[in-house]
């Protein structure tokens, strides 16, 4: 097949597209993936992850979840021995665990929830006694939040704690199923320790949901502990998380030490005794964090997509561009990426991966600074923190799903294939719309918070949030639209940019202040919070990427990146402002519509500029092709020799039991034939 002129174009298309970079490739990849040292370092984990047979996925298509949850199984064990065979620390093996690209039934063990909870949330004690366990395997643990019945309202929580005296124990219970602790990764088979949030009752008194360490399995045997009824909760959607044992639990009536709650801010003494932390939501610092683990997710699962999609309909040619109507025509077929439609569908989403990865990281240095404070039981900037935490886990996990869809429908009908690569990514990605607080339901904390900040313009004090400077402008009065002089070089000035997304953001906050005060119910707002929020979300991106563009420029090792940076935040800039979110621009008499066929123009010459670097920027994220796990999106771009090979894997071709179904199936059609 390799003879065939078409086979052998799409590797040339590859080389002559990866040819035209305009910058350092290599120099974007250190700094997306933090440094070249960091590089370097995460790059000898991957090639040992990399070397392991046992990770190899390709045969994960084909077998039952069962066979599935098997494998992942092995894989933890596997990763375990990995660990002590090769002497890692808790930093190197957290990016091995990354760099295997599959949800275990350890995920949220090691990466996500039970022990970077219990170092958070416990004392220094209780951190040293588990977290010293977790780590010689002798218990496997995950964190227990969500009911049947409850998800994003936490303090509706029905499972309780309840403080015997007498005993110096809490006594965990779920009054009924609706208390079913449910989708908790990792406790369906694998798990025999939880951190369980539940409603610490005190002398009959609800204090509130805190967290407790309940054994719920024999780490002898993994047989239920007295009590407890688990399970795993079945398959889900899209054939998501299908390697990850989401389970229940229901608990009867419990015990467990009085030193099992996490105590790090709120302590229960042997009287009963009760002390409150010093901010009530201290507990739900667990998951800011994870909604910041989110939001970094949601980047690097767009920028895949997106790496692959724009890697096939590179080489994917298809009719003529212009059309051509002659027949016989020996000219070679039009590459995909060339038409326009492909080229405003893909670019726009390329672009959001790189804002959510400049989000993610400024992120993550804002939970680290609030860490930090928590350390001093200071909780000044944990309201700030987890509205923005809410506030971008909702833009990412919305804007990624829908783009990560879009990618596969660019991809024509190979893309509805499994070894398309982009299924996958769009099935895991999918559900983080609703775990970790629904978008909706955040959207209304994210409304309430910039509520406060308003009040605080309307009384004439401080804005005591630094995400929400943009309110300064309802004090200047001015309510028509901004005014362009010269559209093409206005629109590309940072500042000029970052004031038309404040004054739309604040508009918002300040039509639904006065929506409430003219009377209208807060439950009668859920849309307007929703829009507001993407308003709020947009603003913040916007400012941390030109914040990345004007911190790279004062760096001679990222100065010559700067240009390139600045083209991807100007095409976020305005395909938000002219495409995706055009309504509330125009709603709020942000931009005038007679402005829109300006910024057009300049918005087509953005799309046209990233397309030329299109198949560098994918380069740029520094994925392997073992990450991608895909046919049609690899490095060399032979995309259908790719798919081919992958297809003859299955084991419907190849096994002999087959032969005998494909009999049973014709001696079926003549008798019903006869």
């Amino acid at each position: 097949m390799s003879d065939n002129v078409y086979l052998a174009q799409m590797s040339t298309d590859m080389e002559e597209a990866r040819a035209k970079a305009s910058f350092p490739v290599q120099s974007m990849v250190y700094l997306l993936r933090g440094g070249k040292e960091a590089y370097e370092k995460s790059n000898k984990i991957r090639e040992l992850a990399e070397r392991e047979p046992l990770f190899d996925k390709s045969r994960l298509s084909f077998q039952s979840r069962q066979e599935q949850l098997c494998t992942s199984l092995l894989i933890s064990k596997r990763l375990i021995e990995m660990v002590e065979e090769n002497d890692m620390d808790d930093e190197q093996f957290i990016a091995l665990f990354r760099h295997i690209e599959l949800l275990t039934p350890t995920n949220t063990y090691y990466v996500l929830a039970f022990m970077p909870v219990i170092k958070a949330q416990g004392t220094t004690e209780q951190a040293d006694k588990w977290h010293t366990a977790a780590k010689r395997h002798a218990i496997i643990g995950c964190y227990a939040q969500t009911e049947l019945s409850h998800g994003s309202n936490v303090m509706g929580l029905n499972t309780v704690a309840v403080f015997d005296q007498a005993t110096d124990e809490f006594v965990i219970h779920s009054p009924d199923i609706t208390a079913a602790k449910w989708w908790i990764g990792g406790l369906g088979v694998a798990c025999t320790h939880a951190v369980v949030q539940a409603q610490l009752i005190i002398a009959g008194k609800s204090l509130g949901p805190h967290l407790f360490i309940v054994p719920v399995r024999s780490p002898f045997d993994l047989k239920p502990c007295k009590g407890i009824t688990v399970g795993d909760i079945g398959p889900k959607a899209y054939g998501g998380f299908s390697t990850t044992d989401n389970g229940f639990a229901l608990f009867d009536h419990v015990r467990i030490p009085r030193d099992n709650m996490l105590m790090k801010f709120a302590q229960v003494a042997r009287d009963g005794s009760y002390t409150p932390p010093v901010h009530m939501k201290l507990s739900y610092g667990s998951m800011v964090k994870l909604r910041v683990d989110i939001v970094t997710d949601a980047a690097w699962k767009l920028a895949k997509a997106s790496t692959i999609a724009i890697r096939y309909c590179t080489v994917r040619r298809q009719f003529h561009n212009p059309p051509s109507f002659k027949l016989n025509d020996n000219r070679p077929e039009s590459q995909v990426i060339s038409y326009s439609s492909v080229q405003h569908r893909l670019m726009p989403l390329l672009a959001t991966a790189y804002a959510l990865a400049v989000s993610g990281e400024s992120m993550h240095q804002q939970f680290g600074q609030l860490m930090d404070q928590l350390e001093l039981n200071n909780a000044t900037l944990l309201p700030e923190v987890h509205a923005t935490s809410c506030s971008l886990k909702i833009w990412s996990t919305r804007r990624s799903s829908e783009g990560i869809e879009e990618c596969r429908k660019s991809m024509g009908g190979h893309g509805f294939s499994i070894f398309s690569g982009v299924s996958e990514l769009f099935a895991n990605i999918v559900p983080a719309n609703t775990y970790e607080g629904d978008n909706f339901v955040l959207a209304q904390q994210v409304a309430r918070f910039l509520l406060k900040q308003l009040n605080n313009v309307v009384k004439g004090k401080e804005i005591t949030s630094s995400t929400a400077d943009y309110l300064k402008t309802l004090g200047q009065g001015i309510t028509e639209p901004f005014a362009f002089e010269n559209h093409n070089e206005q629109i590309l000035n940072p500042q000029v940019q970052l004031e038309i997304f404040g004054m739309r953001a604040a508009r918002l906050v300040a039509d639904l202040g006065q929506q409430l005060q003219a009377g209208r119910e807060w439950s009668d707002l859920n849309m307007e919070c929703w829009t507001l929020n993407f308003a709020h979300a947009e603003y913040l991106i916007l400012k941390q990427m030109i914040t990345k563009v004007d911190a790279m420029a004062a760096v001679p090792e990222h100065a010559g990146l700067a240009d390139t940076m600045k083209l991807l935040t100007d095409l976020f800039c305005l395909s938000t402002l002219g495409y995706s979110s055009l309504a509330t621009f125009l709603s709020t008499s942000t931009i005038h519509p007679s402005d829109l066929g300006k910024l057009n123009e300049q918005y087509r010459q953005l799309i046209t500029r990233v397309s030329n670097d299109a198949i560098p920027l994918t380069d740029s994220f520094g994925f392997s092709d073992h990450e991608l796990n895909t046919a049609l999106g690899k490095k060399d771009g032979r995309a259908y020799e790719h798919l081919w090979d992958a297809v003859q894997k299955n084991p419907v071709n190849a096994d002999p039991e087959n032969a005998k179904l494909n009999v049973r199936y014709l001696f079926m059609c003549k008798r019903i034939c006869h």
